[in-house]
Order: C-alpha cells, then structure tokens, then sequence
C-alpha cells in the first residue's frame, strides 16, 4: 500500500473565489480523515460550507484535514465515531447539535455518507464478524444517518444526501468482494427508494458509484492488482479523488436540485 499522503486531499483546498455555493452551509462528511472522504470535505470547505470530518480511528488525520481547511480560510470540526456500532452512529448524530459552538441549531444541509469497508477474500471462507462488518458500516450506519439528517433538513424544506457507493454497485467484474459487492448494490437502492420519500420535501438524494480511485489504500502501479483494474476502464488509469469530489460539489449544488435518485458512476469506463 502506498504511503499516506495528504495531498491527495487538498487539490480544490482553493475553491473559487467569486462562487461560495455553500456558505452557511452545514456539511457532515462520514469517513473524511484520508482519500476520498477528505478530498470532498476539502471542497465543500473550499465552497464555503462548514465542514463536520468524520473519523473513526485516527485523530491526528482528521485533525491534519481539518487544519489544512482552516489554513484555506475554510471551517471544519473533527468529530469521532465508530460507525460500525449502533452506538458510534448515535454519539455522531448527537455532535451535529454540538459542533461549531451550535452555530447552526441542529441544522444539517449536506449529509455525504463515505465511510466504508472492504474485505478481500473467498465468500465460503468469509466469518459472521467480516458480515456484520460489511453490513454495520456500508448499509446499516448510512440508513441511520439518512433518517436523521432527513428529518433535519425537512425542518427547512430543503438538503442534500448523499451515498459513496461504487462501481461494484452496478457489476461484479473481480472476484474477492463478495460481500462488499451486496453492500453496494444495496446502497444503490436505498438511494432510489429514499429519493422517491424525500424528494417531494425538497430533499434530493443521490449516489456517486466510483471505479479506481487512487488512494493509499489502492495498489501501486507494477501491482498485478493494480495493471488488471487499469485495464478494466476505458481511460487506463485510475481516478483521482478530487474527480470524485467535484461530483460531490454538483450533487450538493443548488444547481443539481432536480438531479435525484441518481447513481453517477464515475469510474473511467470500467462498466461501460
């Protein structure tokens, strides 16, 4: 695996200084201490939005996003949980009245749920913990935020939500993932059915379905892994995960506000 690197996250740290599309804008990002999860913090931030880091685990790394989003002039607040427990998602829900001194009244705008796992391996030697694991973090702990970042933003007639889901979502090209693979496939169609709910609350909820995406956690090129994914897109590289953040920009934008029930992939062609 590659060595963390930061930079990965900070590519649209600038943003774009005649347009803050989301200023007075409450963002919780699930998973946004390192790769994908950080990159779209760091552009919500660049866009004016106040941004809730989620991590599980590493503190420091949330704490590293969140100052390079206020040394951009942005605002961010890292925020622990562990998602894969009931508990965990609780004590996370209870920080969006708490963040930024309640600023925001227990207003939540954007929900993005990123955070995930992945387990490599043979499905008939998969355990009950790798199951529920898959399940807790993928499934259940985004279903939970959504209800209540849904009632949030009912209050106000308006919000967005959404999915990290993957191009695993739509096809199963590699075996290995089992498991994975029906978590995303179910993410996909909770978004569908929760956009039919919401939408007529003024709530769009959409997904992103990601293909490659080149992170630490991806392997690094001369891999027999990485050289087989490479071949499976159209393009011949893996994606990077300010692409996938701009994504997450549109969804969130006003402009998007009859993009709904939507699942972009963006994945280099990999399912084309």
């Amino acid at each position: 695996m590659r060595k963390t690197c930061i930079r990965y996250a900070t590519l649209n740290l600038k943003g774009n200084k005649m347009s803050k599309p989301f200023e007075n804008k409450l963002a919780l990002v699930t998973g946004s201490s390192r790769g994908i999860g950080a990159a779209i913090a760091a552009r919500l931030a660049a866009d004016g939005a106040s941004v809730i880091v989620h991590y599980a685990a590493s503190s420091a790394r949330a704490e590293e996003v969140v100052e390079q989003i206020r040394k951009a002039g942005g605002q961010a607040e890292a925020v622990g949980a562990d998602l894969s427990s009931v508990e965990g998602t609780k004590s996370l829900i209870a920080s969006i009245d708490k963040v930024f001194g309640g600023k925001f009244g227990g207003r939540l705008d954007i929900l993005v749920n990123n955070a995930g796992t992945v387990e490599y391996g043979p499905f008939l030697e998969s355990s009950d913990e790798s199951y529920d694991k898959h399940f807790n973090l993928n499934v259940r702990a985004p279903i939970a935020l959504s209800k209540d970042a849904g009632k949030r933003m009912a209050k106000t007639g308006s919000g967005r939500i959404i999915n990290i889901a993957s191009a695993f979502g739509e096809a199963a090209p590699l075996p290995g993932v089992t498991l994975y693979i029906a978590t995303k496939f179910a993410l996909h169609g909770f978004t569908r059915g929760l956009s039919r709910e919401l939408g007529p609350l003024g709530i769009t909820v959409n997904g992103i379905q990601p293909g490659p995406i080149d992170t630490e956690l991806s392997p690094n090129p001369g891999d027999p892994a990485y050289d087989a994914m490479v071949k499976l897109t159209s393009v011949g590289r893996f994606g990077r995960v300010n692409e996938i953040a701009a994504a997450a920009a549109y969804l969130a934008h006003p402009d998007a506000s009859f993009t709904n029930g939507e699942n972009l992939t963006v994945d280099g062609g990999w399912n084309a």
